[in-house]
């Protein structure tokens, strides 16, 4: 991958759900470390707090804002809280997810099964919908909405983490032929196979012809899992603008920055809209 272009995020504000453990954390700190003053959200206020001290001993400004992420009122108070603190959002990273039941669907319960679609889908379309109106008075901001491989690949027995990806990837793209209008950007980023409490699970579940446990498994196996490092600062680089030429698109980590600057115009014309780990389909 090609070296990313050192990125200043000095008075911008940013927003990251999901932001107590995992991929939002260190989304988090690292977008601190850029100089983006962060607002992070969760439902765990102690993992919140921990994040939150972490950023400011380093010397970066964090609020936290712990929250129900399928309540829309709550939702809409931890986000005047965070704007009253930091001032108005620059940035918002939607990363908050669940794997959700696996098995047969038949055998699944069906509020556990809907619960998927919930967190994954309504909860990213609550927050954006409480951070974009913002945004499209002013004029400006990003989002990025956090996705999987999963979108573009069926697999047995996980159908509601795949199938509410694949509403994910479709929603993002209405989201940001919309948001366009108003001067906002709006992406899907798959951050590939990085090591989380989510896919050391899905590594550990028995089947053996499951094509997402094989593949996870496989990646972990071979070494060939996403460093953690690259997903941060792939997203980092899409959360800072070096991909705006993309709105809608699904980005993939495993597709070099480079790619995204001049095959944009390729993979519009061709409408291209989601770069898998294959690389640019034909």
């Amino acid at each position: 991958m090609s070296k990313m272009h050192e990125t200043d995020l000095t008075g911008q504000v940013a927003v990251i759900t999901g932001a107590s453990r995992g991929l939002g954390r260190a989304f988090a700190i690292s977008l601190a470390e850029k100089g983006a003053s962060v607002g992070i959200v969760a439902r765990s206020a102690t993992g919140l707090k921990e994040v939150g001290s972490i950023i400011r001993n380093a010397g970066g400004h964090a609020v936290e804002a712990s929250c129900d992420l399928l309540d829309e009122q709550s939702i809409g108070e931890a986000i005047e809280y965070i704007e009253g603190r930091l001032g108005n959002i620059d940035i918002l990273i939607n990363n908050a997810g669940v794997a959700g039941p696996t098995g047969p669907d038949w055998t699944l319960d069906a509020k556990e099964w809907w619960k998927v679609f919930e967190v994954n889908v309504l909860g990213q379309f609550l927050v954006s919908k409480a951070v974009i109106s913002g945004m499209a008075k002013r004029g400006k901001g990003r989002v990025v909405n956090v996705s999987s491989a999963a979108a573009g690949y069926p697999s047995a027995n996980y159908s509601a983490y795949c199938a509410s990806k694949a509403a994910l990837t479709m929603w993002t793209e209405c989201l940001a032929d919309e948001a366009a209008r108003h001067g906002v950007k709006v992406l899907a980023y798959h951050p590939g196979t990085v090591r989380t409490d989510m896919t050391e699970y899905s590594a550990g579940q028995p089947e053996k012809d499951n094509p997402i446990v094989n593949f996870i498994r496989d990646a972990f196996e071979e070494g060939s899992d996403t460093p953690i490092e690259r997903a941060v600062e792939s997203l980092v680089f899409v959360a800072s603008g070096g991909a705006d030429d993309l709105p809608g698109v699904q980005i993939d980590v495993d597709v070099d920055h480079k790619e995204w600057k001049t095959k944009s115009a390729e993979i519009k014309d061709k409408e291209l809209y989601v770069i898998r780990i294959r690389g640019l389909e034909n």
